[in-house]
């Protein structure tokens, strides 16, 4: 017979998946309390949430959502069974600014991994969502666009100019040598 309280989290779990789009699986190994609460205030500016699970309960969690997603599926075939300590990091709609949260974190922490996740209903691996968090945000890809379209004609509008330019140059050197 299931506990009571460990039925509560599995159906807390599935209205945690349902209702967030993006998740990743987090592994970790011997992170202090402190760490995990600073991460967390991080993460909540940026309306993400990292929840610690017990990897048999978010298991049996999965296995409700299977018949409604087949990235469920999939995930449940690559990840599972889970090993190690491991979380899971929610995102909203937009999961970009969070990510990459995460991800200094990460990179100062040794003992925190990705293990996988669905982002944009795709289903990731650990090297896949690390490419994924050091890409520059849309806000800079944009910029970047921009800027390259702008450059060609403003450098042939410069490149006409030129011309007119040097010759009012020396126009003008040759008034203050007179």
């Amino acid at each position: 017979m299931a506990n009571q309280k460990k039925i509560n989290q599995v159906n807390q779990y599935v209205k945690l998946l349902e209702k967030n789009p993006h998740f990743l699986l987090i592994g970790f190994e011997k992170i202090p309390h402190s760490f995990f609460e600073k991460l967390r205030r991080e993460l909540k500016k940026e309306k993400a949430v990292l929840k610690v699970v017990k990897n048999t309960l978010l298991e049996k969690a999965i296995n409700r959502l299977l018949s409604f997603n087949k990235l469920f599926k999939e995930l449940k075939k690559k990840y599972f069974p889970l090993k190690n300590n491991s979380a899971i990091l929610l995102f909203n709609e937009s999961y970009e600014e969070g990510l990459k949260s995460f991800y200094r974190f990460l990179k100062d922490q040794k003992n925190l991994f990705f293990k996988g996740g669905i982002l944009d209903n795709n289903l990731y691996g650990n090297e896949e969502i690390l490419r994924i968090a050091q890409l520059p945000s849309k806000e800079v890809i944009l910029g970047n666009i921009i800027g390259s379209l702008k450059n060609p004609p403003a450098r042939l509008i410069f490149a006409m100019k030129f011309n007119l330019l040097k010759l009012t140059n020396i126009l003008k050197n040759k008034s203050n040598q007179s």
